[in-house]
């Protein structure tokens, strides 16, 4: 399906610019025999990052976990500044909502806190890896509250995040194409018929591309989130953003 690029920008603020990056990972109990494989991608996509000093210098990362409830492991910074991401290990259920009202609290905490700091902060890209699909019944409302933003009326979240859905096992390509935002624009990834360990490198590799390349195109001032199609063989296939206010979950 080739690039995407989003090119967006919050409110600037003079000095060095930055771009928020997310890392919302599914830790619920089916989630059990999974969680080396997933520590492992994770830290090597945290060396990945620090391994290009240019993208390091731009990339702000923060590191959330969720189940029945949600959590930052690691607060967002240069990954240059941690010695290693600290383990996730497996807890509850799958509460989407609880993901999504996290997330949102951490992105407005997080922009107020660089804003502070004077640095020029670009619109926020969140990643979301799951398994499954959720435990709460109206996590399409959760979605649509805490993480979209309606710009007639003015309602939701201003500094909305470039959202991007990660699903293997029995996540749901429906529910992965409703999270998958800005309608129009944003793109969902699935993955069928692959080991959970092959999955995760997959998506990781995507994670780990479209950061890199984020930072690269930050010296232009224009930076751009590039959501690359798929490698070949990899199992993981690419879809638009079906997101509609109104789907009733």
């Amino acid at each position: 399906m080739g690039e995407y690029k989003v090119r967006e920008q919050t409110d600037v603020e003079p000095g060095q610019m930055v771009m928020p990056f997310y890392l919302i990972c599914d830790v619920s109990y089916s989630m059990y025999d999974d969680m080396r494989a997933l520590n492992d991608g994770v830290e090597r996509l945290r060396k990945a990052i620090v391994g290009e000093p240019i993208v390091d210098e731009v990339a702000q990362i923060c590191v959330m976990t969720f189940s029945d409830t949600a959590k930052v492991v690691l607060p967002m910074g240069q990954m240059s500044h941690q010695s290693s991401v600290p383990a996730l290990s497996v807890e509850g259920g799958t509460n989407y909502g609880a993901a999504f009202r996290g997330l949102a609290s951490a992105i407005t905490s997080d922009s107020a806190s660089l804003k502070a700091q004077k640095y020029k902060v670009y619109r926020p890209c969140a990643f979301f890896l799951t398994d499954g699909e959720p435990n709460d019944h109206d996590w399409h409302k959760s979605y649509t509250d805490a993480l979209t933003y309606d710009k007639e009326s003015g309602a939701g979240l201003k500094a909305h995040p470039i959202f991007v859905p990660f699903g293997f096992r029995d996540a749901s390509e429906q529910i992965l194409a409703q999270l998958a935002y800005p309608k129009g624009r944003g793109k969902y990834y699935h993955v069928k018929d692959k080991s959970v360990e092959e999955a995760l490198k997959g998506i990781l590799d995507i994670i780990m591309n479209t950061v890199v390349t984020a930072g690269h195109t930050a010296g232009s001032n224009q930076p751009a989130v590039v959501q690359t199609a798929p490698a070949p063989g990899s199992g993981i296939t690419q879809g638009d953003s079906a997101y509609d206010p109104d789907y009733i979950s």
